[in-house]
């Protein structure tokens, strides 16, 4: 082999290591919302207090950590939905909020200012969510949701997108678009955590 055809072979390498980073590094989008890499900075709406650009700041730091059920509180290797949003909160403001979605809930309930309107959220409130019945909007018609279990929370990030966790399938820790998926359909109430 010349040494002409040696570089062109190196050249030829260095290219496909190239190509490969730099697909390895793009967020990719899935059917659920938008999914983001840990080096991507979290959208945080113009509208967010000075302590939800906190909390969501340190929701953050956590894209990508793999999700576990009955994560242990004491590491942030994994997480699931209340132990990130637990952890969000502790490391933004030193809030300790309760370690279940279901106690965090009665938690923003006494803080007083919830809302069973997505759309009225404000960056930084905690969301929450019943279980999953099917992605279509007529899978949830005709529900009282009031009177439904709460099995899932996640912080809402303001213009129609949640950072959250949710299953080993979904990559970690992402940020979702609401609007139009079963999230909106699964949808509660909502409310701030911060007193």
């Amino acid at each position: 082999m010349s040494v002409t055809q040696k570089v062109s072979l190196w050249m030829v390498v260095a290219l496909l290591l190239i190509a490969t980073l730099v697909g390895c590094n793009r967020a990719s989008q899935d059917r659920d919302g938008v999914r983001m890499q840990a080096t991507q900075q979290v959208p945080i709406a113009a509208n967010a207090t000075p302590e939800a650009q906190k909390v969501i700041a340190a929701g953050s730091k956590y894209l990508g950590v793999p999700y576990e059920f009955g994560s242990d509180r004491k590491t942030t290797t994994t997480f699931d939905c209340s132990d990130f949003v637990r952890t969000a909160f502790w490391d933004g403001l030193r809030l300790k909020l309760p370690f279940d979605s279901r106690t965090q809930a009665d938690y923003v309930r006494k803080v007083g200012r919830t809302n069973t309107d997505w759309r009225s959220l404000q960056p930084g409130d905690v969301m929450f969510f019943m279980s999953y019945r099917g992605s279509k909007a007529g899978s949830y018609s005709g529900i009282n949701k009031s009177a439904q279990r709460i099995t899932h929370d996640g912080i809402y990030l303001g213009n129609g997108k949640m950072l959250h966790t949710y299953s080993k399938e979904s990559g970690g820790v992402r940020v979702d678009n609401i609007a139009g998926k079963h999230w909106e359909y699964r949808f509660i109430f909502g409310g701030s955590a911060i007193r």
